[in-house]
């Protein structure tokens, strides 16, 4: 169907809806997610399907049913417990964040190639974390289609379908970013469904301004594009210029009147006004060159450099570049090495290259800090150029972090080990592509205090010679480590080696048995231990007893999913854990409610207790201890197929 014949229908039409109708029979696609390309975090592991992210494909199998059900898409953590456990992360540049935050993302990709019109997302627990949706260009350029912070929402399942900016240029890949801070407990994603148009929305003007979205669909395209070729940070999304465009045209001044001849105006110009244009233009220019940048300051530049180095140190990065292009002298404060101690690049992820790290390593000859997290994925930094980054600005750097960075190889980590002998901390998590090779390199550092090789494919070998280089260690995260075959021998080595240690994330890890834990409760200073479903410790002897006495310092003691474990074993944190404050019994399906009731009474720190599918726990004993303990946070999950909103 021709735009004419498509035009006349449309004028018949008496409504939005009826519109759309026509629009999805000639050029609109509705399809479900077909894959996974990349996630953060799972709750789920990479060998059970259970609350993976792989359950997001395809068609909505719960909703609109709402509860906790193992066939959706759940990340690992809910609320800002993690932030205040003894494991938390000291942020680096927070003035960087902006106020939509998030902490987890899943990109995600779709069979048909489209412009965006509208995307569905089908929550089925604790709805409200979705804050951002991007999309990806055939270069992987990342557009912006919605921003919004978390909400908190009602506890019912809901389809959520934002307002969308529209872009230039189709797209299949598109990326979900979570905040889960206001979250009661895990959220849970079944579907997303994703519907665009198979041509252009300049083919579609006349629909889209039937609707009355052409306005928006003119502002967006500016905002669309990334260009990093000059910048650390260089895309902001540029403001509508609608509104000048329409006061333009209601005062007559974009059209040029008629009886002026052009021709003749413009050969006049040249000959006679330009020349003279250009010799004035070329003197002020002099002028500014020669004169004191201080001067032309104005009171800002009777200030001493070190007070306007002091005044720069709290703006994020974008703001640093936009003072660079003000004048010689505020550019030389604002590339000040000074002010690149330490760089946080994370929450410019979409537009940080290759070239971005080029630009800034002129500025951080004294850089100590750096986050690259979830950066230069899709061949947008390349291994080689890293390394020539932190060969030449790696030598002072005692924290690295490179979460999600999927050039992360080999290659970048022998560099990292020959070149930051200062490195404390080192965060890795699903860096999938380092061998044993590149881990074994990390023996030559002596002073890691910090290691997060969540998801990646480190093997014993490698990781007892990190640890037994490493006596000051304070706290390793080897959740979902598939790869490491006899997890107790991990365990021997920490309890021998690495007596600093506070806290210790072994989730998922099936292999660590009770003589694990036996070695673990030498760590005497531990004081945040994740077992959540080491299934190998659901018999669990006399381990946990061991493991109270051997460390009473414990503040966070998560053991959800060992089904094994009873009362009993749980009497002895009683009388050696004074200071528990986050608790996990997730489907610990031997405990009663006296050993529960005494948690609650004993504890006086202790500010969250989740009994979610204790089977031998009632409803009505947790509804009376959440108004018996107002200041605990008790939380009890569900699975309900029959509920409908």
């Amino acid at each position: 169907m021709n735009l004419e014949a498509l035009e006349s229908e449309i004028s018949e039409l008496e409504s939005v809806s009826d519109c759309m109708r026509v629009c999805n029979s000639k050029n609109y696609v509705d399809q479900y997610v077909s894959d996974v390309v990349d996630f953060s975090s799972q709750y789920g592991s990479d060998i059970s399907i259970s609350y993976s992210a792989h359950n997001i494909l395809g068609k909505p199998s719960k909703f609109p049913a709402y509860g906790d059900f193992p066939q959706t898409f759940v990340m690992k953590t809910y609320g800002n417990w993690w932030n205040e456990a003894p494991s938390r992360l000291e942020p680096i540049m927070p003035q960087n964040f902006s106020s939509v935050r998030s902490q987890d993302y899943i990109d995600i990709v779709f069979e048909c190639i489209v412009y965006p019109v509208a995307i569905k997302v089908f929550e089925t627990f604790n709805p409200g974390s979705v804050v951002r949706i991007w999309a990806a260009s055939e270069k992987y350029e990342w557009a912006l289609l919605w921003e919004g912070p978390s909400q908190k929402v009602e506890h019912k399942s809901r389809a959520f379908q934002p307002n969308l900016r529209f872009i230039n240029f189709p797209t299949n890949l598109l990326r979900l970013e979570f905040d889960h801070s206001l979250l009661d407990y895990f959220t849970e994603i079944d579907a997303v469904l994703f519907t665009g148009s198979r041509v252009s929305f300049k083919n579609n003007a006349v629909i889209f301004s039937f609707i009355g979205l052409s306005d928006d669909m003119e502002s967006s395209e500016n905002e669309s594009s990334c260009d990093s070729s000059n910048d650390i940070v260089p895309w902001i999304p540029s403001k509508p210029v609608t509104d000048l465009t329409t006061n333009l045209i209601k005062r007559n001044i974009h059209i040029i009147p008629s009886q002026v001849d052009i021709p003749t105006v413009l050969s006049n110009f040249i000959t006679k006004d330009l020349q003279p244009l250009y010799k004035e233009f070329e003197s002020s220019i002099l002028e500014i060159e020669n004169s004191d940048n201080k001067n032309k300051m104005g009171s800002f530049g009777i200030l001493p450099d070190e007070t306007i180095l002091n005044i720069l140190s709290y703006l994020d990065s974008v703001s640093l570049c936009q003072c660079a292009k003000v004048n010689k002298h505020l550019n030389s404060l604002a590339t000040d090495p000074l002010l690149y101690i330490s760089l946080n690049l994370k929450p410019y992820w979409h537009c940080i290259s290759s070239n971005s790290l080029r630009t800034v390593s002129s500025r951080c000859q004294y850089l100590q800090k750096l986050d690259l997290s979830w950066c230069g994925n899709y061949d947008k930094i390349k291994s080689d150029h890293f390394c020539d980054f932190i060969s030449d600005c790696g030598k002072s750097l005692t924290h690295l972090r490179l979460d999600c960075c999927k050039f992360v190889d080999d290659k970048c980590i022998v560099k990292v080990s020959s070149v930051c002998e200062k490195l404390r901390e080192l965060l890795l998590r699903n860096c999938n592509l380092i061998t044993a090779r590149g881990f074994l390199s990390l023996c030559r550092i002596n002073t890691l205090e910090r290691l997060d090789f969540y998801r990646t494919r480190i093997e014993v070998d490698p990781l007892v010679k990190i640890l037994m280089a490493s006596p000051n260690l304070k706290h390793i995260n080897l959740g979902s480590c598939n790869q490491i075959g006899v997890m107790d021998t991990i365990a021997e080595t920490l309890g021998s080696y690495n007596k600093e240690l506070i806290s210790i994330d072994l989730w998922k890890t099936y292999n660590l048995t009770p003589a694990g834990v036996h070695a673990l409760s030498k760590c005497s200073k531990l004081q945040e231990v994740e077992l959540g479903w080491c299934l190998g410790v659901s018999g669990p002897g006399n381990c946990l007893s061991s493991l109270a006495l051997g460390c009473p310092s414990l503040k966070k003691f998560f053991i959800g999913a060992l089904r094994g474990i009873l009362d009993r074993d749980l009497e002895p944190f009683l009388t050696h854990c004074p200071h528990l404050q986050q608790v996990d019994f997730l489907g610990v399906k031997g405990i009663t409610s006296d050993i529960c009731l005494k948690f609650l009474k004993t504890f006086k720190e202790l500010r969250l207790l989740d009994l979610s599918f204790c089977d031998q726990i009632s409803e009505a004993d947790v509804t009376f201890w959440k108004e018996m303990f107002p200041n605990v946070c008790i939380k009890r999950s569900f699975q309900n197929d029959w509920w409908q909103p």
